[in-house]
C-alpha cells in the first residue's frame, strides 16, 4: 500500500493525502496473520488518532521488577492502609515474599495460573503481589462471584490452584480444584529467604480476567507483563501520580480498573487506602472516611461518585471509567483545584487506551490515546471514516493483548485483527465493538455498543450470556434481556416467555441465577410476556422492548395493610416507589426478591427519610436486615429506645424547701468566695498605699509588694486544696439528688477552685502536682492542659498520656433532678486532642487517640489503639503506627533541675501580671503630689480622673514590651516545625514564654480584637498579613503561624496548638490565604493549610486532610462541607480598605477603649487602698 501522511493543526490527528510506500510488517503476534479481507481505502479527510511516541516507556520489566524497585526506594514509606493500621512498602514486600515462597514450595511458579478469590482488603493485594513474584499469573474473582462461575473459569484456564481465605474455602468446599488458604501460607512459610525460581519474563502472562461471553461461556483475556507494565508508565504520563498521593482503592480486583489504583500507586511509591466491604457499603460515611484518610486521587466508576453525599476537599484528581460520564458528575467534580479525567479502555487493551481531561462546559469525550497507542474509527468494511462520522473504534498499541482470548482462537481472530496500515508500532488492532467518532478537536466521542454488550455498574456484560443462563432455568421457553433506564436508574430487565400454566416465582429464579452469575449480571426486573416481539429479519426487537411500558405490579391482597404499623407502611410505600413495577410485600427481600443494589438503596433511604421520625435509617440497616418487615422492626425498636430515653429526661422538681435551703447556703458562701477572689488584690492595694504614706520610693514598693503577692497566691492555692478535703473529702461516684447536701458540697468546692487560676500550670509537672493534691491519679510524664474539671478525685491519667488545651472533664453532670458523678480514665500514651469533652464513666484506653473537638458521651469506651473523632465521637480507624521512637527519658538529676526551673519560672512570670497594675500606685502618688503641690494623705479623685486612662495605656504597653523582650531572651531563635522532647530545655523555655503571654493577657485582656493585637503578635514572631483581625491567644506558637491578608480569627479560636505524642512535642505551621474567616472556639490544627475566601464555622475544625481549598466553607466536628453560603458584597472602602481617617479614628478609639478596664481597676484599687489605710491609721473610713 502506498500512502502519504500530513499532520494538520491538531497534532494528534493524522490525515492521509496522497500515497507513499509503507513497509510490510514482517510478523504479527503469535497465531494472527495478515488477512486480505481487511482493506483500507483512504481519502483526504480520513483520520486516525496517534498517541505520543514514547519508546522510553516500553521497558524490559515485569510487575515484580516495578514493585521491588519501589520497595528499595521507599522501604519505610507507608504503602497500604485500611483505616485500622498501615503497612510500609518494606512490610508489604516481606509478606508478599511469604506468599511467593509458599507457592514455589508447592511447585507453582512461572507459567502457572493461580485463581484469587478473597474479600476486599489488604490481604488480597498482598496475595496478588506474591503470585506475580512467583512467576505465576493471577486469575481474580469478585468476592461475591458464584461458585459455579469460579469453577468454570478455573477449569477453562487450567489453573493449578485457587488461593482464598477460610471464608472462601467454606463456600467452595465441594470442588475438584486444589485450594490454598492465605492464612496457612502466611503462617507456614518464612519470608526471609527466597526459594530458587525463574522470575517471569516480559512476555509471560501477568493476569487473566474473564469477561462475559455472548454464548453463555465467559471468555478469558490474557495480559502479559509487557502489556501491563507499559500501561502503568504510559497512563501515568497523563495522570501524574506521585509519592505524595493517597489513592483510594475501592474497585473489585475482578475489574481491571483496579490495576490503575493499585499498581500505578506502587510504581510511584504512593499510599493506597484499601476500603473493605463495610466501608464501601456505608455510602453515607464514605466521604468522611476519604476526608479522614486524606485521599488525593480516586479512580472509579461514575456510579460511585454519584452516590457520595459530600465532596472530598483533599482530592486533587478524579479519574472515571467503566461507564458513560454524566454531565452532573462533571459539574460536581471538575474544579480549579481538582482534575477530572475520563478514561476508556477494554480489558483486551490493558485497562485504559484513551484519556481526556474534562472541564465544565466541555463536550464529554473519552479524550485521546495515551502514549504509544493508536485509535482508528472504521466502518463495517474496516475502512477509516471521515472526521465526525460514527464507526467502530479500533485500538492498537503495546497494551493490546498478545494472546487474545484464552483457548478461543476463533474469537481471537475475529476481534484481534492485523493493522491494515501495517504500522509497525501497532501491528495488531483490537475491534472494541464500540461506536465512536473523532471530533474536530481531535477527541474521541463515545456513543455505545455495536453489539449486545453493555456496562452495568462498571462491569462489561454480554447480554447473550445472561439470556443463555436464564433459558437453562426450568419452565422458561424464551428470554430477552436488555439494559433499561427507569426512574433514573440503569437496570437489567428480563422479558420472559414461560411454559403454559407455569407459575414463575421471581425470588426463586433470582436465587438460582445468583448461583451461576455474578450479582451485577442478575436482572433486577422480570416481565412475563405471551411472546417476544420480532423484527422482519426474525431477530428479537430489542428497541420496542426498551421503550414498552412495564406492567404495573399487583399488590398481594393477602396482606392486611390496615394492621401494619406506621413504620411498616412507610417502609413499604418507599419500596414501592423504588420498585414501582414489581410485586412488593413486607416479606420481600430487598436484594434477592426485589433486585436492589447500592444505588437503589440510596433512593430507598431518601424516601424513608421523608418521614422525620425515621430519619435515622442507615444503609447498614438495609444491608443487615434485608427483608422489609425486619427493617421496619429495627426502626421501631430504635425509635422505642429513643422515646424511652426522651421520657427519662422529664422529672419531678425537687421540693421547694430543699431548693430554698440550698439557695440560702449558696448565698451565705458567696461573700467568702468573693473575699478569697479579691484578698490578694486588696492586700496588694492596701500595702501599696501604706508604703507610699511612709515613703515614695518605687524600689521599696517592688521589694515589698512582689514577695507579698507571691506569698498570697501560693497561700491561696494551698488553702483551696485544704478546703476541698475539709468540705468534701474524696468524691464518691453515683447519683445524688439536686439541691441536696452532697450537691451543695460539690458546688461549693467547684466555686472555691475557680479562685485558683490553674490554667497557668498547664503542660508542666506543676499541673500534675496540683491535680494529685486534689485527688486525681496522674501518671509520670503525663502532659495535661485541661480547661474545666467536675471533680478531680475520679480522674485517672496514666503515664505518657497527653491532653490538649481547653479539654473539659465533665464528670459531674446534671440530668433532670439528679446529679450524676462518674469516673474518667485515660490510659498510658493515649492522646486527647484540643477542646475535647468527657462525660462521666468514659474510658480512653492505652495508645488510643481522641481527635480535636470530640465529645465522649457517658459510658463510652475507646479501646486500645483506636482513633475516635466527632461530636459525639465514633470510631474512625486504628491509630497509625508512629514513625518515631519514644522520646528518651531524662535522668533523675535533670528532672529535679527542671522542676526547680518550672517553680522559679512560674513565680517570676506571675509578676509579669502586675506590670499593668502596681506601678500605677507610685505614679498616682507622685503626680498627685505635683498637681496638689505637696504630699497628700490620699490620692485625689481629680488625679485619678486625669491620669487613669493614660497610666493604664502606658502600663499595658510596658507589660507587652516586657513580654516581647522575654520571648526573644528566652527563645532567641525562631522555632521550626519538628519534634522536640518534652524533657528538653527548649520545651521548658517555650513553656515559660507561653506562661508570660497568658499572665499578661489575663491582666491586659482588653487588647483582644484591637489593632494592637496583630502588631504585638508580629513582634512575637507571627507572620500576619495586612488588615487581619485577631481576637484570640496564640500562646507560644507564634513562630508556627502565617496568616494572609484580611483574615478574621474570632474569640477563643485555637490555632496551631502543639501536640504531644510518645514524649515528643510536635510543632507544625498553619498557613492561611486571604479573606479567611475562622469562627469562635474553632480549632485549626498544626499543619493546616487554608486557601483564600474560606469560612470555618463556630466550634468547627478542618477535615483530616488539614487542607481547605479556595472558597470552601466547613462547619462542625468532624467538618462538613457547605456547598453554598450566602455572600454579601460590600465595597472595600467600608470593609477591608477603609480611608486613612477611619484608620486613625479606630486607633484612637481602641487606645482609649482598651485602657478603660485597667484604668477602672487601678483607680478603684487606689481608692480601696486609701480607705483601708485610713482605717488602719485613724480607725475611721
Amino acid at each position: 500500500m502506498s500512502l502519504v501522511m500530513k499532520i494538520h493543526s491538531l497534532p494528534a490527528v493524522v490525515t492521509v493525502k496522497t500515497s507513499c510506500n509503507w513497509t510490510t510488517h514482517a510478523k504479527a503476534v503469535h497465531h494472527i496473520r495478515f488477512s486480505p479481507k481487511y482493506k483500507t481505502i483512504m481519502t483526504a479527510k480520513d483520520s486516525a488518532l496517534l498517541g505520543d511516541i514514547r519508546p522510553d516507556l516500553i521497558q524490559n520489566e515485569t510487575l515484580p521488577d516495578i514493585f521491588d524497585a519501589t520497595v528499595k526506594k521507599y522501604y519505610f514509606n507507608t504503602a497500604v492502609m485500611n483505616g485500622e493500621r498501615s503497612w510500609t512498602y518494606g512490610q508489604i514486600g516481606e509478606l508478599s515474599d511469604i506468599i511467593r515462597n509458599g507457592l514455589l514450595k508447592a511447585n507453582i511458579g512461572r507459567g502457572d495460573i493461580v485463581g484469587l478469590w478473597m474479600e476486599r482488603g489488604v490481604d488480597v493485594l498482598i496475595a496478588q503481589i506474591g503470585i506475580t513474584k512467583s512467576g505465576a499469573a493471577w486469575l481474580p474473582f469478585d468476592a461475591a462471584a458464584p461458585v459455579d462461575r469460579i469453577s468454570t473459569c478455573l477449569s477453562d484456564a487450567g489453573a493449578k490452584v485457587l488461593l482464598t481465605n477460610r471464608l472462601g474455602s467454606e463456600q467452595i468446599s465441594n470442588t475438584d480444584h486444589l485450594i490454598f488458604l492465605y492464612e496457612d501460607l502466611i503462617k507456614d512459610n518464612p519470608g526471609n529467604f527466597e526459594v530458587a525460581h525463574n522470575r517471569p519474563s516480559i512476555n509471560d502472562r501477568a493476569y487473566l480476567i474473564y469477561t462475559s461471553g455472548s454464548t453463555g461461556k465467559p471468555k478469558g483475556v490474557v495480559i502479559s507483563h509487557s502489556n501491563i507494565c507499559h500501561l502503568l508508565r504510559a497512563v501515568n504520563e497523563v495522570y501524574g501520580f506521585t509519592a505524595d498521593d493517597t489513592v483510594f482503592q475501592g474497585t473489585s480486583i475482578a475489574f481491571d480498573l483496579c490495576l490503575e489504583e493499585i499498581w500505578v500507586s506502587y510504581m510511584v511509591g504512593a499510599k493506597l487506602f484499601v476500603a473493605n466491604a463495610e466501608v464501601m457499603m456505608d455510602i453515607e460515611h464514605l466521604p468522611h472516611v476519604m476526608q479522614q484518610m486524606g485521599i488525593t486521587v480516586i479512580d472509579t466508576v461514575p456510579t460511585l461518585l454519584a452516590l457520595l453525599t459530600t465532596d472530598i476537599p483533599s482530592l486533587r484528581m478524579v479519574i472515571v471509567g467503566g461507564e458513560a460520564l454524566p454531565a452532573r458528575i462533571v459539574n460536581r467534580y471538575a474544579k480549579e483545584n481538582c482534575r477530572l479525567l475520563n478514561s476508556y479502555g477494554p480489558t483486551e487493551t490493558s485497562v485504559v487506551a484513551t484519556v481526556g481531561e474534562i472541564h465544565i462546559g466541555d463536550p464529554i469525550s473519552i479524550g485521546k490515546p495515551i502514549p504509544n497507542y493508536t485509535c482508528y474509527v472504521v466502518n463495517e468494511q474496516i475502512e477509516i471514516v471521515p472526521i465526525g462520522e460514527q464507526g467502530e473504534l479500533l485500538i492498537g498499541g503495546p497494551g493490546v493483548s498478545q494472546e487474545g482470548y484464552l483457548n478461543r482462537l476463533d474469537l481471537t481472530n475475529q476481534k484481534f485483527i492485523p493493522n491494515p496500515l501495517q504500522d509497525p508500532r501497532c501491528p495488531i488492532l483490537y475491534r472494541t465493538g464500540d461506536l465512536a467518532s473523532i471530533n474536530v478537536d481531535g477527541n474521541i466521542v463515545f456513543y455505545g455498543r455495536t453489539d449486545d454488550q453493555v456496562k452495568i455498574r462498571g462491569f462489561r456484560v454480554e447480554i447473550g450470556e445472561i439470556e443463555a443462563k436464564i433459558r437453562q432455568m426450568p419452565r422458561i421457553n424464551q428470554a430477552a434481556v436488555l439494559l433499561r433506564r427507569d426512574n433514573d436508574i440503569d437496570r437489567l430487565c428480563a422479558f420472559l416467555v414461560v411454559e403454559a400454566g407455569a407459575d414463575l416465582n421471581y425470588s426463586e429464579l433470582r436465587i438460582e441465577l445468583l448461583k451461576v452469575l455474578p450479582a451485577y449480571m442478575v436482572p433486577a426486573h422480570y416481565e412475563i410476556m405471551p411472546r417476544l416481539p420480532y423484527l422482519t429479519s426474525g431477530k428479537i426487537d430489542y428497541k420496542s422492548l426498551r421503550t414498552m411500558p412495564l406492567v404495573a405490579a399487583v399488590i398481594e391482597s393477602s396482606q392486611d395493610e390496615e394492621s401494619f404499623t406506621e413504620t411498616e407502611k412507610t417502609v413499604l410505600a418507599a419500596a414501592r416507589r423504588v420498585f414501582s413495577d414489581q410485586v412488593v410485600s413486607l416479606d420481600s427481600d430487598f436484594f434477592t426478591d426485589l433486585g436492589g443494589h447500592s444505588l437503589v438503596v440510596a433512593m430507598f433511604i431518601s424516601f424513608v427519610r421523608e418521614t422525620a421520625s425515621l430519619a435515622d435509617i442507615t444503609i447498614q440497616d438495609v444491608y443487615k436486615y434485608r427483608v422489609l418487615r425486619a427493617i421496619s422492626a429495627q426502626l421501631d425498636t430504635r425509635r422505642e429506645k429513643t422515646s424511652i430515653s426522651n421520657k427519662d429526661l422529664s422529672f419531678t422538681p425537687p421540693p421547694l424547701q430543699r431548693r430554698f435551703l440550698c439557695g440560702c447556703a449558696q448565698a451565705l458562701a458567696l461573700p467568702f468566695i468573693l473575699f478569697l477572689l479579691m484578698c490578694q488584690w486588696i492586700s496588694l492595694y492596701a500595702s501599696s498605699v501604706v508604703l507610699y504614706r511612709e515613703t515614695a520610693m518605687l524600689l521599696t514598693e517592688i521589694l515589698v509588694l512582689l514577695p507579698l503577692y507571691l506569698c498570697l497566691v501560693i497561700t491561696l492555692q494551698i488553702l483551696v486544696v485544704g478546703l476541698k478535703w475539709l468540705i468534701l473529702g474524696r468524691t464518691k461516684p453515683g447519683c445524688y439528688p439536686m439541691w441536696g447536701s452532697y450537691y451543695y458540697r460539690i458546688w461549693l468546692v467547684q466555686r472555691l477552685l475557680t479562685v485558683v487560676n490553674s490554667s497557668l500550670l498547664q503542660r508542666s509537672p506543676l499541673m500534675r502536682i496540683y491535680m494529685r493534691a486534689l485527688g486525681a491519679h496522674i501518671g509520670r510524664d503525663a502532659i495535661i492542659s485541661t480547661g474545666e474539671v467536675g471533680t478531680f478525685d475520679l480522674i485517672t491519667v496514666e503515664e505518657g498520656a497527653s491532653i490538649g488545651e481547653d479539654t473539659v472533664f465533665a464528670n459531674v453532670k446534671i440530668i433532670g433532678n439528679q446529679m450524676i458523678i462518674g469516673s474518667i480514665f485515660i490510659g498510658a500514651n493515649a492522646v486527647v486532642g484540643t477542646a475535647c469533652v468527657f462525660e462521666p464513666n468514659t474510658i480512653v484506653s492505652a495508645g488510643a487517640e481522641l481527635a480535636d473537638l470530640s465529645a465522649l458521651p457517658s459510658g463510652t469506651v475507646v479501646e486500645s489503639g483506636e482513633y475516635w473523632d466527632g461530636s459525639p465521637a465514633r470510631k474512625i480507624r486504628m491509630v497509625d503506627e508512629p514513625t518515631f521512637a519514644e522520646a528518651p527519658k531524662p535522668s533523675r538529676l535533670t528532672r529535679m533541675a527542671q522542676l526547680l526551673v518550672y517553680i522559679v519560672g512560674y513565680c517570676v512570670m506571675l509578676l509579669v501580671g502586675l506590670l499593668p497594675i502596681f506601678p500605677a500606685f507610685f505614679l498616682f502618688s507622685y503626680f498627685d503630689s505635683l498637681i496638689r503641690g505637696g504630699s497628700g494623705v490620699e490620692v485625689s479623685w481629680l488625679t485619678l480622673l486625669i491620669l487613669g486612662i493614660p497610666t493604664s495605656f502606658i502600663l499595658i504597653m510596658l507589660a507587652l514590651t516586657v513580654v516581647t523582650a522575654l520571648r526573644w531572651i528566652i527563645l532567641p531563635s525562631r522555632l521550626r516545625p519538628g519534634l522536640y522532647s518534652i524533657h528538653s530545655w527548649l520545651y521548658v523555655r517555650k513553656w515559660m514564654v507561653k506562661l508570660a503571654i497568658d499572665v499578661a493577657l489575663d491582666t491586659a485582656y482588653s487588647i483582644h480584637s484591637t489593632v494592637l493585637m496583630r502588631n504585638w503578635y508580629r513582634l512575637m514572631g507571627a507572620k500576619i498579613g495586612t488588615g487581619t483581625e485577631i481576637s484570640t491567644d496564640f500562646g507560644s506558637e507564634c513562630d508556627m503561624i502565617e496568616l494572609g491578608e484580611h483574615n478574621f480569627v474570632a474569640d477563643d479560636t485555637i490555632v496551631a496548638d502543639e501536640k504531644v505524642r510518645r514524649g515528643w512535642l510536635i510543632l507544625d505551621k498553619v498557613k492561611t490565604g486571604n479573606r479567611v474567616f475562622i469562627g469562635n472556639s474553632s480549632v485549626v490544627a498544626c499543619g493546616a493549610v487554608i486557601e483564600d475566601d474560606v469560612l470555618l464555622g463556630v466550634h468547627s475544625k478542618l477535615p483530616a486532610s488539614l487542607h481547605l481549598f479556595k472558597s470552601e466553607s466547613y462547619i462542625g466536628s468532624p467538618g462538613i462541607l457547605l456547598h453554598q453560603r450566602r455572600i454579601i458584597i460590600h465595597d472595600d472602602a467600608s470593609t477591608y480598605n477603609p480611608p486613612l481617617y477611619r484608620r486613625i479614628g479606630r486607633v484612637v478609639f481602641e487606645s482609649i477603649h482598651m485602657s478603660i478596664p485597667t484604668a477602672i481597676f487601678i483607680c478603684m484599687g487606689t481608692i480601696t487602698g486609701d480607705l483601708i489605710a485610713n482605717y488602719i491609721h485613724t480607725g475611721n473610713v
